[in-house]
């Protein structure tokens, strides 16, 4: 009961914390009035200069600023929202997606899944990041002439590009899943009986398989956070990347703020002002501990569950009733031979 009891407090820790710094960049940007602060130059009580931007982490400013002196820990918060929420939105479309598919392939029994299978285990060696790069790159990538498309319409075309390709690998797992849970004998008894395939389903199949989707879902949002990440590496940034063709012009930068476009855009400061770069890559690293925390905290449930599942559950007060009259202690009464 104690071990129960951690692991649900895991869980809401974990995920309270995921869920409140969403929550605080969502109302961040819903004020018309939000403004980053920035310092360019520092000065002392006698107005003298006594330093410019980057300026290090500091009690002012607690993620530093970057070389425009606007303060980092702003510009994550303001990104939270469009990266922990797109990678949110992409893995539930992806878990739908594969639930879909997963449960159909593991009740079907026709020739052309083999061929299905063997197609969505090639996505297990294919990067999934060059895979993307390469059927987004002229959606996000700016062309000469502008973007012929808003960035919703970006954004959205993204999300589901991405859930696309994440769904072949987890939809594989979870038809594997649901192939182990129909191979059992109360499954084979249910059949037997002449049960439906959806009574099969809703009755026998999902109070064994939710605990398990439950514990997929944070492993395809971490997966969801490395692509994006990965894709920022390539500067192909969430929301589309802002690029300029004339001469003496900016390098290609983000058009909102999002942890990949932080990433991208400042992996060269690694070796002069760090934090400018560390900071996002800190914010990614901590977002998918969190996550995994929550997924160990899942696993030691279903663990836990699982040691009391049985084909004919029996309460523990009921198989204590059942023992004490089965065996009895005047059953062991020594007996005088003659």
């Amino acid at each position: 009961m104690r071990t129960t009891t951690l692991y649900w407090t895991g869980i809401i820790l974990f995920s309270g914390i995921i869920l409140l710094l969403l929550l605080s960049s969502i109302l961040y940007n819903l004020n018309p009035d939000k403004e980053i602060p920035q310092m360019l130059l520092l000065r002392d009580s006698g107005g003298k200069i006594i330093g410019d931007a980057p300026f290090p982490p500091s009690f002012q400013f607690l993620f530093g600023t970057d070389r425009e002196g606007f303060d980092v820990g702003y510009k994550l918060l303001e990104g939270a929202q469009y990266t922990i929420g797109a990678a949110i939105l992409i893995s539930l479309l992806t878990f739908i997606l594969a639930f879909i598919i997963g449960v159909f392939g593991g009740f079907t029994r026709w020739k052309v899944k083999v061929c299905a299978h063997k197609f969505f285990t090639s996505f297990y060696f294919i990067p999934q990041a060059i895979l993307a790069y390469n059927i987004l790159y002229p959606v996000i990538w700016e062309p000469a002439e502008g973007f012929t498309t808003t960035l919703s319409e970006r954004m959205i075309i993204e999300i589901l590009v991405l859930a696309i390709i994440i769904a072949p690998t987890t939809a594989i797992l979870i038809s594997n899943e649901t192939e182990q849970i129909l191979g059992e004998e109360f499954i084979t008894s249910a059949r037997v009986l002449g049960g439906s395939s959806y009574f099969i389903f809703y009755k026998h199949l999902m109070p064994h398989l939710k605990m398990r989707l439950f514990l997929i879902y944070p492993k395809i949002v971490i997966q969801a956070l490395l692509i994006i990440a990965h894709l920022g590496f390539f500067t192909l940034f969430f929301g589309g990347t802002d690029v300029c063709y004339t001469p003496y012009c900016h390098p290609p930068k983000p058009i909102i703020q999002e942890w990949s476009g932080m990433m991208g855009t400042n992996y060269k400061e690694l070796g002069l002002s760090w934090w400018i770069f560390m900071a996002p890559l800190f914010s990614f690293a901590m977002t998918i501990l969190l996550l995994n925390g929550v997924a160990k905290c899942l696993e030691g449930l279903v663990e836990t569950s699982g040691h009391k599942i049985s084909v004919s559950p029996l309460k523990e007060e009921e198989k204590a009733e059942k023992s004490e009259r089965s065996i009895k202690p005047e059953h062991f009464q020594l007996r005088e031979w003659i």
